[in-house]
């Protein structure tokens, strides 16, 4: 079959990289672009096929190239590059995973690139543009020159400053396309934001993030932070002379718990917080060192970690209201700590070792024996328990961590982040994403190098959240 009919563009992507084609073919798409695609008018590997692609690729205005590890080795890939500028085609590069050091060939280094690995719609707004342009059309959406500001600049002079800005490109866009937009007001531009224009899907392989990613960020020393999981809306949530830490989110996204030091910084206790108001309710009255506390399912419990007298951890429970605190789960001679519960609350998942070396386990609510879900791990307690049931974790030798997922039954074990000491790793409440903590700077092991990113649960499409000078770590993502 021959080339689309019209003005086209080809796409020459990896196979591998079949799911996020699938996505941006839709969006270009609903955007106006005209897209030719072999699996949608050949079939692959038949005598035409070959034929038919350089046809396509003669006939076509510009050649869009999806660049990705996979694609970067992909021997057809190179092949279509050096057909289209064989035949003086314009190439359009688009960055869409990996890195640029292992995604982007030799040949493309000095083309101009769209990047969709931090901001999807924004990316699929500049690269629809620049087709347009090239067609000659005038395009819809303009690109917003802004000067990069530091994501935690929450000063009221600072506020004042972005917000009239903001107002005025969000009326700009309302009046030339119609477009209701969710203007992030605090935070770099390079970093992912929050529009209205992504049709609605349902395939959660390519699903935009969605939902609060809470954590810890050392801003004038451990204070709690909430971050949109596309980027926008930052909130610096504590702000007291001491510590807070260990915060997680309850399913809703409403109400985060965390644990703050005592004034002499030899205790810590758990505290309450409501998101939107930022009222704060202490907890506990314990006298004893409690961390990593997490809201149940249903709302009705909280787990934590109690570090009792002897310097032995142990996992306790108690009312949602702070009520009732009892131990759950103890073990003599090892450590009990960082549990987290299952999708249906009806099991907790914890760490049990001793110092960083530790094994998972998972043990009913209700009671019984822990049972250890793998015995080849080692990592030191942090997880977490997704619908899709599966466990995330992080192991690995100091400042080498890397992220890893498994089946809750403890099977198909594997890593998905590469490097830059990549840890705490939290799954998004659809399962689809992961929210982790990973260092910038491994090579001088800068411990102020540490922000937030996400990925896909298959280890792609990695985007960094947040980044200033000081760290960023701990992530739970909610609702």
């Amino acid at each position: 079959m021959s080339a689309s009919s019209g003005p086209h563009f080809f796409i020459s992507y990896s196979r591998a990289d079949t799911s996020q084609k699938q996505n941006i073919i839709k969006q270009l798409r609903a955007r106006g672009i005209n897209l030719w695609v072999d699996i949608e008018n050949l079939i692959p590997g038949t005598p035409a096929w070959e034929r038919e692609i350089e046809r396509a690729i003669r006939s076509a205005k510009g050649i869009i190239v999806l660049l990705s590890p996979d694609s970067n080795n992909s021997e057809w890939v190179r092949r279509e590059i050096s057909f289209a500028e064989q035949h003086e085609k314009r190439i359009f590069p688009v960055l869409i995973g990996g890195d640029e050091d292992d995604s982007v060939p030799l040949r493309l280094s000095s083309h101009q690139r769209v990047d969709l690995r931090r901001n999807l719609n924004k990316g699929l707004d500049e690269l629809a543009d620049a087709l347009k342009d090239h067609l000659g059309v005038t395009a819809i959406h303009k690109k917003v020159e802004q000067k990069p500001k530091k994501i935690f600049d929450l000063s009221a002079e600072n506020l004042k400053k972005i917000a009239l800005p903001a107002g005025l490109v969000l009326i700009g866009l309302l009046c030339v396309g119609g477009i209701t937009l969710a203007a992030r007001m605090i935070g770099d531009n390079n970093l992912p934001t929050q529009t209205a224009a992504t049709p609605p899907v349902t395939d959660p392989a390519i699903d935009e993030p969605t939902g609060k990613i809470v954590y810890t960020c050392q801003i004038k020393g451990d204070e709690i932070c909430v971050i949109n999981a596309d980027g926008s809306g930052l909130r610096q949530l504590t702000d007291t002379p001491l510590a807070s830490f260990s915060s997680s989110l309850s399913r809703d996204g409403q109400t985060v718990v965390f644990a703050t030091t005592s004034q002499d910084g030899k205790k810590s206790e758990i505290y309450e917080l409501d998101v939107n108001s930022q009222d704060i309710k202490q907890l506990t009255d314990l006298q004893k060192n409690l961390s990593t506390p997490e809201i149940s399912p249903d709302d009705k419990y909280i787990v934590f970690t109690y570090r009792s007298g002897n310097n032995n951890t142990q996992v306790w429970i108690m009312d949602g209201d702070g009520s009732n605190p009892q131990k759950f789960y103890s073990s003599s001679g090892r450590d009990a700590h960082d549990p987290t519960w299952s999708p249906d609350g009806k099991q907790i998942l914890f760490a049990l070792g001793k110092g960083d070396n530790n094994n998972l386990y998972i043990i009913d609510f209700d009671g019984g024996d822990p049972q250890l879900v793998n015995d080849t791990i080692n990592t030191r307690g942090r997880s977490d328990w997704s619908i899709n049931n599966l466990i995330s974790f992080d192991q690995g030798d100091p400042f080498l961590h890397n992220v890893f997922v498994m089946n809750a039954d403890g099977s198909n074990l594997h890593q998905i982040s590469q490097g830059n000491n990549s840890q705490g790793a939290s799954l998004s409440p659809d399962g689809a994403w992961i929210a982790f903590t990973a260092y910038t700077d491994v090579a001088n092991q800068d411990l102020n190098s540490c922000e937030i990113f996400i990925m896909r649960v298959d280890g792609t499409d990695r985007r960094r959240l947040t980044e200033n000078n000081y760290c960023d770590y701990q992530p739970r993502w909610g609702n």
